[in-house]
C-alpha cells in the first residue's frame, strides 16, 4: 500500500541535457529527509518535453539511488494505451517500483474507454499502477464508479487524486478500505484530502522541503492535531506561492535557490513574473530554507 509523501520530482537540466548529477543529489536529499519515494517523469518532471531515452535514463537514476530505500513510481502515461504498455514496460526495465498513469488526455475517453485502457495496461504489465485522475490538464475525470469497477484488476494499487473532489476520496475509502492508496494530486488541499479519508501526497512542494512534509505526516499519523495544524500553517505560504504559475516553473526557480539548480525549464514553460518570484523567495526565507546573499563592502579610507 502507498502510504506518506512520495516527491514528483523535477527534471535538472543544464545547457539543455539533462544534469545527471544534480538528479542524484536531489533524488538523495529526498531519501535523508524520510519520503516514501519519488515519482520520476511526471507532470513536475516535464515529461512531455522529454525523450523516451531521456525517460528511462530518468528513472534508471532514480531507482539506482532509491533502490532498497524508496519508492520509484514512475510516469509512464501516454495518448494510445499501447504506448502506455510499452512506457510502462520500460520503466520496469529501468527499475522503477510502481508506474503511474494518468488518464489519456486531449482524447476525452467515456468512462467505458477509461476502463478499457486501464484494464488492459493492467493486464500485460507487472508494475503496481496509480491511476491518476487530472481533469484539468486532460479534459477528463474517472468516476468513483470507474474506479470501483477497476478493482478485478489486481495491479491498480493505488489513486492519485488532481481534481479535488474530496467528497469521491471519502466515497472511495467507504467503498474500498485499504484496497486503493488514495493520493493527493495538488498540494495546496493536501490537509482536507487526509481528513477526507486520503493516505498521503505525490507532492511538489516536498521538492524543496521534504523534512517539512515528513514531519506533517508523521503528526497526521500520531494524531498529534496540534502540531500538525501548526506544521500546515507553517508551510501553507510557500505553497501558495508556488502555485501562482504553472507547474513546474515555481518549482524549478525554489530549487535554483535552495539546490544550485539551473533554472532552465523546456518550452512552452518560460520564465516566471518578478512577483512570483519575490513570493517564493519570502516564503522559503520564512522557513529558513534560503537566504539572500548579501554583499559586504569595505570602506574605503
Amino acid at each position: 500500500m502507498f502510504q506518506g509523501i512520495y516527491t514528483a520530482i523535477i527534471t535538472p537540466f543544464q545547457n539543455g541535457k539533462v544534469d545527471e548529477k544534480k538528479l542524484e543529489e536531489l533524488v538523495s536529499c529526498q531519501i535523508k529527509a524520510g519520503v516514501s519515494g519519488v515519482v520520476p517523469c511526471g507532470t513536475t518532471g516535464e515529461f512531455l518535453f522529454l525523450t523516451p531515452s531521456e525517460q528511462t535514463r530518468i528513472i534508471e537514476i532514480c531507482s539506482s539511488v532509491c533502490k532498497g530505500k524508496a519508492e520509484v513510481i514512475a510516469g509512464t502515461g501516454a495518448v494510445s494505451t499501447e504506448e502506455t504498455i510499452s512506457q510502462t514496460n520500460l520503466a520496469q526495465k529501468a527499475g522503477a517500483t510502481a508506474a503511474l498513469v494518468i488518464n489519456p488526455w486531449y482524447v476525452k475517453p467515456s468512462q467505458e474507454g477509461l476502463y478499457q485502457h486501464y484494464k488492459k495496461v493492467s493486464e500485460n504489465t507487472d508494475l503496481p499502477i496509480v491511476i491518476y485522475n487530472n481533469p484539468s490538464r486532460t479534459g477528463v475525470a474517472m468516476t468513483a464508479d470507474t474506479l470501483v469497477r477497476l478493482m478485478d484488476c489486481p495491479a491498480i494499487q493505488g489513486y492519485k487524486d488532481s481534481s479535488s473532489n474530496f467528497v469521491m476520496v471519502s466515497d472511495l475509502k467507504k467503498q474500498l478500505g485499504n484496497r486503493l492508496s488514495l493520493l493527493a494530486g495538488n498540494d495546496e488541499p493536501l490537509a482536507a484530502f487526509l481528513a477526507m479519508g486520503g493516505d498521503g501526497g505525490i507532492l511538489v512542494v516536498s521538492n524543496v522541503a521534504p523534512s517539512h512534509f515528513v514531519e506533517l505526516m508523521d503528526f497526521w499519523r500520531s494524531g498529534d492535531l496540534p502540531q500538525f495544524k501548526a506544521q500546515w500553517m507553517k508551510v501553507f505560504p510557500l505553497l501558495m506561492a508556488l502555485g501562482r504559475e504553472s507547474n513546474p516553473a515555481p518549482i524549478k526557480y525554489a530549487m535554483t535557490l535552495v539546490h544550485d539548480v539551473s533554472p532552465e525549464n523546456r518550452l512552452p514553460f518560460a520564465s516566471l513574473q518578478a512577483s512570483t518570484k519575490a513570493a517564493i523567495e519570502v516564503a522559503l526565507r520564512d522557513l529558513r530554507l534560503w537566504e539572500p546573499l548579501t554583499v559586504v563592502r569595505k570602506h574605503e579610507f
